[in-house]
């Protein structure tokens, strides 16, 4: 009877062995992973008044990892949510520019061979230093980074951030977009640095199929939403942002638009095509150089030329006007070309219902 015991003793622990070897192989590496987007998160931390910080989220992120272990995520810069509309348009429009570059992409190589612990049911988290590459402004930079890794089920598996990811402004460009931001905050000090905080979940095997399902989904689900129709007080919100963008572009000493301004003028063509009740005006402003009486036709020229532009896009003529106003309405000195510069604009507003 004591044999018997010992070998139905020694059958079990064969069977508890293979299965757990059953259940450390049910995770399997080499194959696609999709990120789930519902439980994953990136976060920027900004600081202004030297020392008031704040922290902000990117609500729209997508991604993956191919069987190869090429990792994409791809963020949608305008999806950035700083719980207030002005600020979210301010960043949208002056820091990101997104009528230009709407994505940051982010890209980073995996060694799967340094992986095969999590197969493991019981794999403790582990730190993994990578090198991302961030394209992001039409700039492309590798910043250093160090992830936890973790297995959380037999087909999902997370991946965090061990430190904050500090990302300058300078290193993308965006050097004089944090200063046209502190301009429309009455000219507080912004920091023109950040620091980048995520926790992605990446699912594969049989979640992959309903995680490609409801990213289908959410592209649904975002096209809605930008054709969706914006408030009176959103428009003017939108337009007045964008006055500040300095993104409208001339051929010099000419009403002639050049071809830079299109993206910013497109995205102001399918604000105004979202706001149908809403009247607003293109307002030509110009600097002192030059002749007074030059200067005010050049101003009603360039915004006649504006508005020729948006109703070529669509936008109702009987819902936009244009007005010049020479070099009578300056936003700044005329004492030097950066204040020139800001004085030689476009700016929209809104005819109050």
């Amino acid at each position: 009877m004591r044999l018997i015991g010992i070998r139905v003793s020694l059958a079990l622990a064969l069977f508890a062995a293979v299965m757990g070897l059953r259940s450390a192989n049910a995770l399997e590496l080499n194959q696609d992973w999709v990120l789930n987007s519902s439980l994953s998160h990136v976060y920027m931390q900004t600081e202004k008044l030297e020392a008031v910080i704040e922290r902000q989220q990117f609500k729209a992120v997508e991604g993956g990892v191919s069987k190869d272990g090429d990792a994409t995520i791809k963020l949608d810069l305008a999806s950035l949510e700083t719980g207030i509309d002005l600020r979210n348009v301010r960043m949208r429009f002056l820091l990101f520019e997104v009528f230009k570059y709407p994505f940051a992409i982010i890209t980073a190589k995996l060694d799967k061979s340094r992986l095969q612990y999590l197969t493991d049911p019981k794999a403790p988290v582990k730190a993994y230093p990578l090198t991302l590459k961030v394209n992001m402004h039409g700039v492309e930079n590798e910043i250093p980074a160090e992830v936890w890794i973790a297995r959380t089920s037999d087909n999902t598996v997370s991946v965090s951030t061990v430190n904050p990811i500090a990302v300058s402004a300078e290193s993308f460009g965006l050097t004089k977009n944090v200063a046209k931001l502190a301009d429309a905050m009455n000219g507080i000090h912004i920091s023109p640095n950040v620091q980048i905080t995520f926790d992605l979940v990446f699912g594969s095997g049989d979640l992959k199929p309903e995680l490609e399902a409801a990213r289908a989904e959410r592209e649904k689900s975002k096209a809605v939403a930008e054709a969706a129709p914006i408030a009176e007080e959103g428009c003017e919100t939108r337009f007045s942002v964008m006055s500040q963008t300095g993104a409208i572009y001339f051929k010099t000493g000419s009403a002639e638009l050049d071809r830079e301004s299109e993206p910013l003028l497109n995205s102001g063509a399918d604000i105004a095509n979202r706001c149908p009740s809403v009247r607003f005006e293109v307002e030509g402003h110009t600097d002192n150089v030059g002749n007074t009486r030059s200067n005010q036709i050049l101003s009603e020229q360039r915004a006649k030329s504006v508005v020729d532009y948006l109703t070529s896009k669509g936008v109702d003529a009987s819902r936009i006007q244009s007005a010049g106003y020479g070099e009578t309405r300056p936003v700044a000195p005329n004492n030097s070309e950066a204040n020139r510069a800001k004085n030689r604009r476009i700016e929209f507003k809104v005819k109050k219902s």
